[in-house]
This record gives structure tokens, C-alpha cells and sequence, in this order.
């Protein structure tokens, strides 16, 4: 009996170490996988596609759900790279409906008119083609689209919804208090209808974008613009029709791209008989830069504040995304700013606001960073409320013209819920040891003197951040207070109000901080990445764990179903949830809804 349960643990411990084994060197060969090879005569193919990211998560369940398809952070890299590397004969741009914001896409062509310095040539081809894809593909020498395909040349809009039918249907009822004319972040819980200072901003914002898209692409495309505004007035919908307007220099499949792309490559000489290599934008910025003579002389830190703000770490949610944890970063910059080699700061925003407090704690971490070495912001899509806040206490702000930012102004919100429970028939006691002692409650309305506490609140608070950018910019509270009152602004327009020093991207940024630090102008700078990767032992584990997980048919279709949705409906979703966090009554700063602007 006893030799018999021996052989039954000795067997169990063999099962054990031989799956632990199988792991190892599944997780092993994935790792090694990554080190990537670059053949001669290759060309660096870009894949503009699905959600684009300026830093994936740090930890591979996160990205999953996530499910972006490439990070700024290797476009970064691969261009930069690619430019200066003998094996890179040019780029391939395969663009089909990338969810990119407008400041991402102006980044991504700055650093493709960068490449172009090289005389190396870029080849675009649209599969489906709207304004914001035909956009990036504008810093091509040559824009080819599939044939028979949607192509959408038509204007821009923005489509914006309103909760307080569905509210009243349900018996909720929505308390909330935003203070500042244009701080609409509220509104779509209150209203039923845009209010004439919401339109007059989302009004301004389009006329902003659809200037800027006009201009770009009469510029690039040597079109009038009266003949161009026409167009978009009338509607293009195929490939066709937009080739027959010089909007394309050709329609072509895919495969047909690939033959074009090796008679660049190999100069027409016996084209035919040569394989094309393609490498990955992606694959190709984990080579090493030593490799194509990058050599860092100097190191500057570059922090990616990604996602709302909240207190507490930094993490991913499949329905809100990610939050920037206001914990995670002021980690981050004090890491950064300890480390005596690091000259300089870059801090990478990409936020739509959130906790105000949280926002606070940021700014008062960079307040005390600054004193030690320079910070600049590099502003992407939308910093903007809370995102603002913490860009306000820096040496220096560099936005986009078409970043997405101000919104100075607050938002709190509560609900009351009296309506629905009597709907389903919940009765509630309260037992309390003063009159407000069960506030905040969704249980009933708030009375006048509570109401009056919730506005002072939220006023008082309005007052400091007005305050707190008076003094980062240099102005009296009325001055900021005129052009505050919680509307968003284009970069550019921040520009003009004060509230940007430098239009422009993250190499501006960098070329900013270098000067503040007082460094060679002509020295290469070293990036030290914050987040920083993973070690080899726990990018092995979650590799190891994510592989685990797709095993399982369930887990997988529930990392997919959320992405699945139209960006749209990702979006209210994603609102909807950021706004449930205010109904403790916390103050949040957070942007009012931003469209889909296409």
C-alpha cells in the first residue's frame, strides 16, 4: 500500500516538473522569438491599424485586453532607427481604420517627414479610407488605395448623447454640479439637449480639425482649397472617384503593392526574381540602437502618464481602460529625478483628467521634481482638466495643434436613486446621529443646505485651479478665468490663450528639455523609459500565465468582446463608468465627452 502511494507522488511530482518544464521553455521561446533579424534590402513595414497606444501596459493581461496593435513608443523607435540603418531601403504604410486621436496622427507623420530626410521613399495604401487614415497617409511619396473600396471624404461631425430621458424612465435622478460655463463633462447625466455653450465649443473644435485637415491635405496634394471644400460638401464614397480627384496616385491590391515595393527596392533590376523582406515596425524597434550607431551621450527620462487619473496605482479595467494612478507616477519621477544620470524630464501625457484630487498630488510631486532637474510635458491626443493640471506645473509645455487640452473647470456628481427603488418596490430606514450624517446617499434628494455645501465645494475648488494656472503661466485669476470656465481647446488655440508655450511633438519636447538642461544640442539622447519593461523572469511568468489563459475558450471570448464593440459605444461606456466614480461626491477634473471627431 505504501510503495503504491510512493509511485502515485512520485508520479504526481514527475506530471508537475514536466509541465513546469513545458512552460519554461514555451515562455523561453516566445521570449527569444522577439530578437529580432534584420536582412539587407529590407522594408520597414508600418501596420496603422485598430487601437494605437503610446505605451502598451506594463503586464501582459492588461495588454490583452487592451488589444492595441502597435505603441507610439515603437514608432518611435523604428523611424528613428530605421532612418539611419543601411538595411532599410524605406516604408510600407498599411492603413485600414486606425482608432487614433488627431495629436497621434500629426506625431506620427512629423516623424515620417523626419524619415523622409533620409531619401529613403514611403509608400501608403489605404484598405479603408476615411479622413483621419487618408491623413496619415498624407506623408507618403506615394498614396495608393484598394480598389472598389469605401473611401470617406465628407466633413467632419461630432455626435454627442444625453442620459436624462433614460434617467427619468428609470427614476434616477442625477445631482450635479460643474462648475464653469463650458465644463459639460456633467451634462449628459442632467440634459436632454446640448446647451448653447456645449455647441458653441464642439462647434469651434470641428471648425478647428476640418481647417487644419483642409490645409494638410492642399498642401501635400497641390489641390485649391475652394475645389477641395467642395468635394468634402458633396461626399466621396469610393476609391474611384477619389483617384479621379487626385486624391490617390493609384488603386491597387495588395499583392499588386508588393511588386511595387521590390522594383523600389531593387531599382527595377530584375525585380522579379528578388524576395521582398518585410520587417515590422513593432519587431523591428526591439533591435538594439547600438546596432544602427545610436549611442545615448545622454540620458533623459521619459515618463508615460497614460489613462484617467486616480489615486493609487496605475492599472487596465476591460470597460474603463486605463487610469493613470496618481501612486505609479510621482514613483516614477522620483526614480527619475534620484537618478543623478538622468539630465532631464519628459513626462508624456495622454489623459483626459479625473480625480482632482489625485491631479493635485501630481502637480505638488512635480512641483518638488522640478527643483532638482528640468520636467517638460509632451502633450498627446487629450491632456486635458486633471491632465492640464499636472502639465500646468512644469518648465515648459509642448502640445500638438490639434491636442485636445484647457478644460479648466470641475465636475461633481451624485445620484439620487429614490425614484428607481420605489420603482422596485425597495423601501430604505436610515437611523442617523445628525441631519447629514448619511451624506453622500443615493437613498434621497439632497435639501437646499446640503446642495448649497456641494456647490461650495465645487467652487472652491474651481477657484484653486483657476488659481494654480494664473500662477504657473504667468496671469492674474480673472485673465485665466476668461478663457477657463471648463471648454476645451485645440493646442493651438491653448496656444494663443497662453496656456502652451511650443506647438509641436515629443521631439520638440525633447529638443526643449535638452536646452532647459543645458545639454549639447548635437549629442544623442539616451531614453530611459518609465514604465520601465519587465525582467526577464517576469516577462517569462506572464507570458506563461497569458498562454494559460488562452487556453481557455471563456477567458479568451471575454478579453475580445469589449474591443468587439464600435469605438463609440466603447466610449459612452468608458464615460459612463468614469462618471460612476463621482457619485461618492468626490471632484473630479475631467474633460466633458470628446466626440469622435472623423
Amino acid at each position: 500500500m505504501k510503495k503504491r502511494r510512493g509511485l502515485r507522488v512520485f508520479l504526481i511530482f514527475v506530471v508537475f516538473f514536466l509541465l513546469v518544464g513545458f512552460m519554461f521553455l514555451f515562455g523561453l521561446r516566445s521570449l527569444l522569438q522577439n530578437k529580432p533579424r534584420v536582412a539587407a534590402n529590407s522594408v520597414l513595414q508600418l501596420t496603422l491599424t485598430g487601437l494605437i497606444t503610446e505605451q502598451f501596459p506594463r503586464d501582459a493581461f492588461s495588454r490583452e485586453f487592451e488589444s492595441a496593435s502597435v505603441q507610439m513608443e515603437d514608432i518611435r523607435k523604428a523611424l528613428a532607427y530605421a532612418k539611419i540603418d543601411d538595411r532599410i531601403e524605406g516604408l510600407y504604410l498599411k492603413i485600414n481604420s486606425p482608432d487614433i486621436g488627431w495629436a497621434k496622427a500629426e506625431e506620427i507623420r512629423q516623424r515620417i517627414e523626419t524619415f523622409k530626410e533620409s531619401g529613403k521613399f514611403v509608400i501608403a495604401h489605404l484598405t479603408f479610407c476615411n479622413e483621419k487614415a487618408y491623413y496619415l497617409a498624407l506623408a507618403a511619396d506615394s498614396i495608393y488605395a484598394q480598389p472598389h473600396a469605401y473611401a470617406e471624404f465628407n466633413g467632419f461631425a461630432a455626435e454627442v448623447w444625453f442620459l436624462r430621458n433614460m434617467f427619468d424612465k428609470l427614476g434616477i435622478r442625477p445631482e450635479v454640479e460643474n462648475i464653469g460655463k463650458y465644463k459639460s463633462a456633467g451634462d449628459m447625466l442632467k440634459r436632454k439637449s446640448m446647451s448653447p455653450a456645449h455647441r458653441e465649443a464642439t462647434e469651434a473644435l470641428l471648425a478647428e480639425f476640418y481647417d487644419h485637415f483642409i490645409d494638410a491635405v492642399c498642401t501635400s496634394r497641390h489641390l485649391e482649397k475652394e475645389a477641395f471644400k467642395h468635394l468634402l460638401e458633396s461626399g466621396i464614397y469610393q476609391s474611384e472617384e477619389a483617384y479621379s480627384e487626385h486624391l490617390f496616385d493609384g488603386l491597387a491590391y495588395e499583392t499588386e503593392i508588393e511588386t511595387r515595393l521590390l522594383r523600389k527596392v531593387y531599382d527595377g533590376e530584375d525585380f522579379d526574381k528578388k524576395k521582398l523582406n518585410v520587417i515590422t515596425a513593432t519587431r523591428y524597434a526591439r533591435i538594439p540602437p547600438g546596432e544602427v550607431g545610436l549611442v545615448g551621450e545622454e540620458k533623459m527620462a521619459l515618463v508615460y502618464a497614460v489613462g484617467d487619473i486616480m489615486p493609487g496605482g496605475s492599472g487596465y479595467d476591460p470597460v474603463l481602460g486605463r487610469h493613470l494612478g496618481a501612486g505609479s507616477i510621482i514613483k516614477m519621477l522620483n526614480a527619475a529625478s534620484d537618478d543623478a544620470s538622468i539630465k532631464a524630464i519628459v513626462l508624456r501625457v495622454d489623459s483626459p483628467g479625473g480625480s482632482a484630487v489625485a491631479s493635485d498630488e501630481m502637480w505638488a510631486a512635480i512641483e518638488k521634481v522640478r527643483k532638482n532637474k528640468p520636467v517638460v510635458i509632451s502633450m498627446s491626443d487629450v491632456a486635458a482638466s486633471g491632465g492640464y493640471m499636472i502639465a500646468m506645473n512644469c518648465d515648459a509645455v509642448v502640445a500638438q495643434p490639434l491636442t485636445i487640452t484647457g478644460s479648466i473647470g470641475v465636475v461633481t456628481a451624485l445620484y439620487d436613486l429614490s425614484g428607481t427603488y420605489k420603482k422596485l418596490g425597495i423601501n430604505w430606514e436610515t437611523v442617523k446621529t445628525s441631519e447629514h450624517a448619511d451624506m453622500p446617499t443615493d437613498k434621497r434628494p439632497m435639501n437646499e443646505k446640503e446642495w448649497q455645501q456641494f456647490r461650495k465645494m465645487s467652487q472652491d475648488f474651481y477657484h484653486y485651479f483657476v488659481q494654480k494656472t494664473a500662477d504657473a503661466r504667468g496671469k492674474s485669476w480673472d485673465e485665466v478665468n476668461e478663457f477657463a470656465q471648463g471648454r476645451v481647446w485645440t493646442g493651438r488655440q491653448a496656444m494663443q490663450h497662453g496656456l502652451v508655450d511650443t506647438l509641436g511633438g515629443l521631439g520638440v519636447a525633447e529638443a526643449v528639455a535638452r536646452k532647459l538642461a543645458g545639454l549639447d544640442s548635437n549629442s544623442q539622447t539616451h531614453w530611459v523609459v518609465y514604465p520601465q519593461p519587465k525582467g526577464f523572469l517576469q516577462s517569462l511568468a506572464d507570458k506563461m500565465g497569458v498562454a494559460a489563459a488562452r487556453w481557455s475558450s471563456s477567458q479568451q471570448e471575454e478579453y475580445g468582446i469589449w474591443q468587439q464593440l464600435p469605438v463609440e459605444m466603447r466610449n459612452i461606456g468608458h464615460q459612463l463608468a468614469l462618471l460612476e466614480r463621482m457619485r461618492s461626491g468626490s471632484i473630479m477634473a475631467v474633460a466633458p465627452f470628446i466626440p469622435v471627431i472623423e
